[in-house]
């Protein structure tokens, strides 16, 4: 050892040296942060930083040797064979970085230890490399205890190095480099040491070679660059552990549950998910699938970060979640963090408004539609028996006064009861529902009997009677049946609907409180429907048609921001023709096409011309939405008018989408390209099929008005409202109040959160003329 301090001392130029020294712990410091970052990624850029920091050690180690030879002074001139010179290089860098590499994939503190010893090992290859680089006369005599010495030594520092680079702490990113640095270093000067010159004489001129210094200079600059990029490595991984530390902290604040996952197996969990399954133990090192149903764990694996349903095992048994995975690097590996949702309230609100969707809230009898589905279906298997199947249709009598005289709680109230025995009285023979309001319908089973139909109606008008009234403010019930038979009366479902609503009002003029069965004299009535429609084709032309508007009001600020378009028709004979009268015969009669574009193009040419762009909604029946050139016709009268697309709103009801979904979704969605927003009408009366909200996203919902009046008389109602605005909220989709009369209403609808409303309490339809005032005052 005295030898090698001699030689350090007295052979050396130790400005030199210590230049030296400093690239090498700059090359050290870069190679071991380099391998810190590499262990954090997988895959070809592994690869790639692993060839990076094999690239700065080689270069420290060899740049280190030769700026120290150039210090180095054997009383000799030496010169340097560049073959060789360059081939130290290139081993240094291959057996470094097949050391990196293999610290890089082991997983003990014995791989790490190994892969510093051959690191160690391929500094002292560089070395004798480099030393058989020197041209000078005569032979260099070796000292081989102290080769063996600065082997040995060198690997037993790189061993050291690599073994304490294992943990990315303060001491690893320190401790690592300068252990390195001492292993390229002390190996150097020992071997230098073990090197004897006194037999050599020169044979090359006096100077270090160009070449030496440009290759030396280049060296200088790679291992500065690399040591300045593993700085900003170093400070990026340190942002990202405290990034860590941070979204640790933020993921223990979020609602939803979050699980990290490897291989299956739970490595940590946030405080909702334990909070989800009723513990407070950490479920890290526990499977999955101890929480997880095996179909969703199974999803999560197959689908990453597509949300998926499953079933979530808590005490007690398990709730329905919602699920989605993403791939993300925690604690230095790849894992998937789950995202588990709590969707029990969810699920609760679509169930009820699945059951909504077929029947009715206030009553519990099927609705118009699942009535619609039967009574097609009884028609079908009636006709392929040979068969009949009748159908009764039931109006109460003097309805409206009772709801006026007692009350829309009485009303409500008479209506349940019926209900209750048409339930009762009919059994398995048939098929009750509620249509809408005081009206009812009953189809009977297919049968050979033509007279099963009159001992219905006979036993439910008798029942009605036998019903006694529990409270002074209940009201005894009186109904009206008309009765229609298929093959007889009709052949198709609307005739059959048809013909029992003729014979329902012949029960109706006949005094009331009795049945009637379709006669062919009632044709008349259809006669008189004819003519109707024959006036109503020309109506528009002849300047009978007209529109009224309806304001649509924002609950919080009280302002109108849109009207509803609503068509009038005076006929110069007949008076005011209710749109509940005409429209369904423009729809059996092909006329709803021209009337609905007179009312399109027309509502638009008046929207054009407001002072204030407020925003236009147009009702458009199932015939438009199914006709292929409905979104043709939109864009030709919005060009035609200059109405901003953004301003206009169709209002679709959901039974105009059963006929044909897919291609009402079709038509909808070139609607929507156009920039025209589209709304769900008497969201909740129809066929609410939550398929329908899922197939498009409508712009708005608006709830049916039978619901937002019966609010306070009625908890399903009630329950109604709030459950379709949770809806909207959880969709993203703004919810429409109808029908808002009462301030008590309001109110309800503002404590709810629903965000727009229009009724009469903001104001009855009327001509555009009469919100010039609204128009004036918004202007300024």
């Amino acid at each position: 050892m005295p030898v090698v301090v001699s030689t350090l001392l007295n052979n050396h130029d130790l400005a030199l040296v210590a230049v030296a020294a400093l690239l090498c712990a700059l090359s050290s410091f870069a190679g071991i942060s380099l391998l810190h970052h590499a262990r954090r990624t997988a895959g070809a850029m592994q690869m790639v930083w692993l060839a990076v920091a094999a690239v700065s050690v080689g270069f420290g180690i060899w740049a280190t040797h030769f700026v120290a030879m150039l210090a180095f002074h054997p009383g000799v001139a030496v010169g340097y064979d560049l073959p060789t010179t360059l081939a130290s290089l290139s081993l240094a860098i291959v057996v470094v970085g097949g050391g990196l590499w293999f610290a890089t994939i082991g997983t003990s503190a014995g791989d790490s230890i190994l892969a510093g010893a051959v690191v160690g090992l391929g500094i002292s290859v560089m070395h004798y490399t480099g030393m058989a680089a020197v041209i000078v006369g005569g032979a260099i005599v070796w000292d081989f205890t102290l080769v063996a010495l600065s082997i040995l030594t060198g690997m037993t520092l790189g061993a050291a190095a690599l073994w304490l680079a294992r943990a990315p702490t303060l001491r690893g990113r320190v401790g690592a480099p300068v252990l390195l640095t001492l292993a390229i270093c002390t190996m150097h000067f020992t071997a230098m040491g073990a090197a004897g010159f006194a037999d050599c004489y020169p044979i090359v001129a006096e100077g270090t070679p160009t070449w030496l210094w440009l290759v030396l200079s280049l060296a200088s600059s790679i291992i500065l660059g690399l040591a300045m990029g593993g700085t900003l490595l170093d400070l990026r991984d340190r942002r990202h552990g405290a990034e860590s530390a941070r979204m640790r902290e933020l993921a223990d604040a979020a609602v939803e549950g979050i699980v990290i996952v490897r291989h299956g197996t739970i490595s940590a969990t946030n405080r909702s998910f334990r909070q989800l399954v009723n513990s407070e133990a950490e479920a890290g090192g526990r499977p999955l699938l101890d929480f997880l149903d095996a179909a969703a764990c199974e999803a999560l694996e197959r689908t990453p970060n597509a949300t998926i349903e499953g079933r979530l095992k808590v005490d007690g048994g398990d709730i329905p979640v919602e699920a989605v995975a993403h791939e993300i690097e925690f604690q230095g590996v790849r894992q998937q963090a789950i995202a588990i949702r709590d969707v029990s309230t969810r699920k609760q609100a679509e169930e009820h408004i699945r059951f909504l969707a077929h029947h009715d809230a206030l009553t519990g009898l099927p609705n118009r539609v699942s009535f619609g589905r039967r009574l097609n279906q009884t028609i079908e298997d009636a006709r392929s028996d040979g068969r009949s199947c009748s159908v009764l249709c039931l109006d109460l009598d003097r309805f409206k006064q009772v709801n006026d005289l007692y009350g829309h709680a009485a009303g409500d109230a008479l209506l349940r009861r019926v209900g209750l025995i048409l339930q009762r009285e009919i059994g398995e023979t048939g098929y009750p529902a509620r249509l809408s309001g005081d009206e009812f319908a009953v189809v009977l089973n297919a049968t050979t009997s033509l007279d099963a139909a009159n001992r219905v109606a006979q036993r439910l008008l008798q029942a009605f009677a036998r019903d006694v009234p529990e409270t002074e403010d209940d009201s005894a019930i009186s109904a009206s049946i008309g009765i229609a038979s298929f093959p007889g009366d009709a052949q198709s479902a609307e005739q059959l609907m048809s013909a029992a609503d003729m014979a329902l009002y012949r029960a109706k003029q006949d005094g009331r409180g009795a049945y009637r069965m379709f006669e062919a004299t009632m044709n008349d009535e259809l006669r008189d429907r004819r003519l109707v429609a024959n006036d109503l084709a020309d109506a528009a032309d002849a300047g009978q048609l007209r529109l009224t508007y309806q304001p649509q009001v924002d609950i919080a600020s009280g302002s109108v921001t849109g009207l509803e378009a609503l068509i009038r028709w005076h006929h110069p004979e007949r008076g005011e023709i209710a749109p509940g009268v005409f429209i369904p015969i423009a729809e059996e009669n092909g006329l709803i096409l021209q009337i609905g574009e007179w009312v399109l193009r027309t509502a638009c040419e008046e929207a054009a011309s407001w002072r204030v762009p407020l925003s236009l909604s147009v009702n458009v029946s199932a015939a438009q939405i199914h006709n292929p050139s409905f979104s043709r016709l939109i864009h030709q009268v919005l060009v035609q008018t200059g109405l901003s697309p953004t301003r206009l709103e169709i209002e679709v009801t959901e039974t105009a989408l059963v006929r044909d979904l897919t291609r009402a979704v079709t038509t909808l969605r070139q609607i929507r390209a156009l920039g025209v927003r589209v709304a769900i009408d008497d969201f909740g009366t129809g066929h609410s099929s939550l398929t329908h909200l899922g197939a498009f996203p409508f712009s708005r919902i608006k709830l049916d008005q039978s619901f937002v009046r019966t609010f306070d008389r009625n908890l399903q109602s009630a329950a109604i409202v709030h459950a379709v605005i949770e809806l909207g909220r959880y969709l993203g989709t703004p919810v429409v109040a109808e029908g808002v009369e009462r301030p008590e209403e309001l109110a309800f609808l503002r404590t709810e959160g629903c965000e727009t409303a229009q009724g009469f309490l903001f104001g009855r339809p009327a001509p555009i003329t009469a919100f010039a005032g609204l128009q004036q005052r918004q202007a300024c």
